[in-house]
């Protein structure tokens, strides 16, 4: 029976993560520092029992091939990796800023 993948939020952050994963570590705190929004869906099980179902589930959710973790999406667009969050996170929290002065 084929497993049921969890969709990325409609209206917050989404990271796919595992354990152990350094930079999964790294993007939850970021996201906390900044007061984000986000869920936290746990690969595990999903790499260990249906590894490439769940890499053809990604990469149909982002039009491309992605095989790290995190997998982060914002408001089910894909982000990226830990860096292209941080990077994310910097252009959204400066816009917001711009908004409001």
């Amino acid at each position: 029976m084929e497993m049921q993948f969890e969709m990325p939020s409609k209206n917050s952050f989404t990271v796919y993560s595992k354990s152990g994963c350094p930079n999964c570590f790294k993007v939850k705190n970021l996201l906390k520092e900044r007061n984000l929004l986000f869920n936290i869906i746990d690969c595990d099980d999903y790499i260990l029992g249906e590894k490439q179902s769940f890499l053809n589930f990604i990469k149909n959710l982002s039009n491309k091939e992605i095989n790290i973790f995190p997998i982060i999406f914002y408001e089910s667009k894909i982000v990226g990796g830990f860096i292209e969050t941080k990077e994310f996170i910097e252009k959204l929290l400066l816009s917001f800023d711009d908004n409001f002065q």
